[in-house]
């Protein structure tokens, strides 16, 4: 026999309003709350979705929107976002532009033509404004990993990790151990992470006296395009800067990405880390695992990320602005690897 709400109501005593309002994400006393889950596992309750949808009027849809679905990197924090949400009884879908505005442009368009309840958006740069159309047509959304600069003109939620205080761990580590010619690999255009976490660097050597832009090695900006061009390019322009009279003695990897293409050049010129080149990287790659000598690195908690995004948007779909617009900042974890030399000590040794 089926089990309905009236079943968990009897089942945990509490009235099917409030069952109701759970079913809906609308929120309930936390401990009524915890009763409602464990009802509904015990008994084994599932919902008619397409009678609620009915009842409602709502399509329980809510969308992912990337910039680039090859990106493998935000998989865990696609993952995350669909478990949540499904959790809940929401159909979650991901959709993709590939780095094409007007691509992405229509995407927008069809989500609001398919009244989709919320968008969860992971913007290929800081000057993507389009977010702003989907507010018009009274669809909640909330950006992940860039701070909008149109957010004054167009204000909504963001949920970003701590990219400064990221930056200035690793910016710290570089300097304790001598290093003050270093490049920074893949200065990204119009990216608010990027420019955040090279700031960071820039304000950790000042505050230690250096003025570090009169002897850093910067690649030119990159636009993006596919995952794969991207590392590519990286490869090609930290691979000119080996090559160049006075190479820098360490890199600074703005992201995963731009580490693949350096870590490829460091490869094919037979460099041996750290003691023909150090390394950090601002993210913890799965493959950094596979490398000899292990990255000293910056990760982010992109569960977290995927968790706080959905309980925001969730909060907007409830009709709860309170805290509108809101900035979510989320700690990044500092992994002392062994892909820095210590130039003090080896110093030393040289003079010996």
């Amino acid at each position: 026999m089926k089990v309905t709400i009236k079943d968990i109501a009897k089942d945990t005593g509490l009235s099917t309003a409030t069952i109701s309002k759970y079913l809906n994400n609308i929120k309930i006393q936390e401990n009524n709350r915890i009763l409602i889950e464990d009802s509904i596992q015990r008994l084994g309750y599932h919902p008619n979705r397409s009678a609620q949808i009915l009842r409602s009027k709502k399509t329980r849809t809510i969308g992912i929107l990337i910039s680039n679905l090859g990106n493998y990197f935000w998989g865990p924090l696609i993952g995350a976002i669909s478990h949540y949400l499904t959790d809940r009884q929401y159909t979650v879908v991901t959709c993709s532009y590939n780095f094409d505005k007007e691509r992405e442009k229509t995407v927008i368009q069809d989500i609001i033509s398919q009244k989709f309840e919320g968008l969860i958006m992971l913007p290929s740069d800081d000057h993507d404004h389009y977010y702003q159309l989907l507010q018009n047509a009274g669809i909640p959304v909330v950006i992940l990993d860039q701070f909008p600069v149109m957010r004054n003109k167009y204000p909504v939620d963001c949920v970003l990790s701590d990219n400064y205080g990221g930056s200035k761990l690793l910016a710290e580590h570089l300097f304790q151990n001598g290093h003050s010619n270093i490049c920074i690999l893949n200065h990204s255009e119009n990216s608010y992470t990027v420019s955040t976490r090279i700031q960071a660097v820039f304000d950790v050597y000042n505050d230690h006296g250096i003025n570090l832009k009169k002897n850093i090695s910067f690649c030119e900006p990159i636009c993006f395009s596919e995952t794969h061009s991207f590392i590519s390019q990286n490869k090609l322009q930290f691979k000119k800067i080996l090559e160049t009279p006075h190479p820098p003695t360490a890199v600074f990897f703005t992201n995963y990405l731009s580490a693949m293409g350096g870590l490829s050049a460091i490869n094919s010129a037979k460099l041996n880390i750290p003691s023909d080149i150090s390394l950090v990287c601002f993210d913890n790659d799965p493959l950094f695992r596979s490398m000899h000598t292990s990255m000293t690195c910056v990760s982010q908690n992109l569960t977290e990320m995927g968790i706080k995004s959905c309980d925001l948007l969730l909060q907007r779909i409830s009709g709860n602005y309170s805290d509108f617009p809101s900035t979510e900042i989320l700690s990044v974890q500092f992994h002392p690897g062994k892909s820095v030399q210590n130039l003090h000590t080896s110093d030393s040794l040289n003079k010996i």
